[in-house]
């Protein structure tokens, strides 16, 4: 399982969405304004909302996320079927604020619309195409910045190559990656280019073999390292070119996620 976070971002939440209980003292009215000299057009003084109490939500820095942009990182779970009406989704604090605490809704544009939390912090949201129109902010009680949402995304079992007579071709070699890497661009489109984080082969050998890539100008030998593990990144241009690349008997091929600091290393070598 791989987890897809995202933060809820900072924004400006109207007064008429405040949420869970308000404690402290009220907050002072706002005065009158002075009447208007007799026959003067003169505008009322924008309201202005004095600064939260101790013990108040603080409505300009609730945590809050458009509805569009929770759908689509509900729907990067692979194993959501692709007509589904409601999403589940996991929420949690980032500052150790108990699931108990949270609450959330849709600001729709009639009247919020709470949206229930388990005791585990996982919770429903509809999906229809009213609420895509609409597209209001699932807004929380808690401060901007501070919360975390969680899909899980199932990633498809890789096939792994077949290496008949120590030989694989290049892009029969990285097909696990590939796939991987499509279903991982669904949370991160970024995900497996050049100084990213991304998957990586490890072919097992003993320290006394190496892998060779037959390039169509001549053979390039990776030698193993210190564990005796050759490690290959995904790249283009060997995998466009597709040349035969030479594994030596007994060889074990596993997927690897690596950090993109990892890949630069790899590559570099």
């Amino acid at each position: 399982m791989v987890h897809a976070a995202c933060l809820f971002a900072a924004a400006t939440v109207s007064a008429q969405v405040r949420t869970g209980a308000v404690g402290g003292a009220p907050a002072p009215s706002t005065p009158a304004a002075p009447p208007a000299p007799s026959g003067a057009n003169v505008p009322p003084p924008a309201l202005l909302r004095p600064p939260a109490a101790a013990g108040e939500i603080d409505l300009d820095n609730l945590a809050k996320l458009p509805y569009s942009e929770v759908i689509k990182i509900a729907q990067s779970d692979a194993s959501q079927p692709p007509d589904a009406t409601v999403f589940m989704l996991k929420i949690s604090s980032k500052t150790g604020v108990p699931v108990s605490a949270i609450e959330l809704f849709l600001d729709r544009t009639t009247s919020p619309q709470p949206l229930k939390i388990d005791a585990n912090g996982f919770f429903s949201i509809p999906f229809n195409e009213e609420l895509m129109k609409e597209n209001p902010d699932m807004v929380s009680n808690q401060p901007k910045g501070t919360l975390s949402l969680e899909v899980k995304l199932t990633l498809p079992e890789p096939e792994m190559p077949k290496v008949v007579d120590g030989r694989v071709a290049y892009q029969e070699l990285f097909a696990p990656i590939v796939t991987l890497n499509e279903a991982m661009r669904r949370v991160d489109p970024t995900f497996g280019e050049p100084g990213q984080q991304q998957f990586a082969l490890e072919i097992a050998i003993s320290r006394e073999n190496v892998v060779k890539v037959r390039r169509q100008f001549g053979s390039r030998s990776l030698s193993p390292d210190d564990t005796g593990s050759v490690w290959m990144i995904f790249e283009k241009l060997l995998y466009d070119e597709n040349p035969m690349v030479i594994v030596p008997e007994q060889a074990e091929i596993s997927v690897r996620p690596v950090s993109a600091a990892r890949a630069m290393d790899i590559r570099s070598r």
